[in-house]
């Protein structure tokens, strides 16, 4: 199971819930890259530059047993 949700609050109030934590981080990374790259991704980074200018990373793994890490300039949180 993943330490992550991925959903789209709609305009219309209600809410389209794409991953969750029940879900894993394989399945989350095979979400946002599709299932048909080849050689498969190693996992997804997404980085955020706060508007404080904090670098924030988020490490998704492509792992079933993984857990999505999270670091703040640097230092794992």
């Amino acid at each position: 199971m993943a330490n992550l949700r991925i959903e789209a609050p709609l305009v219309d109030g209600s809410l389209m819930p794409y991953i969750n934590e029940k879900d894993s981080c394989a399945k989350a990374v095979e979400f946002i890259c599709g299932d048909d790259l080849r050689p498969p991704p190693r996992s997804v980074t997404i980085s955020v530059q706060t508007q404080g200018g904090k670098s924030v990373v988020v490490n998704i793994p492509n792992d079933k047993n993984g857990h999505v890490r999270v670091t703040v300039d640097g230092t794992a949180i």
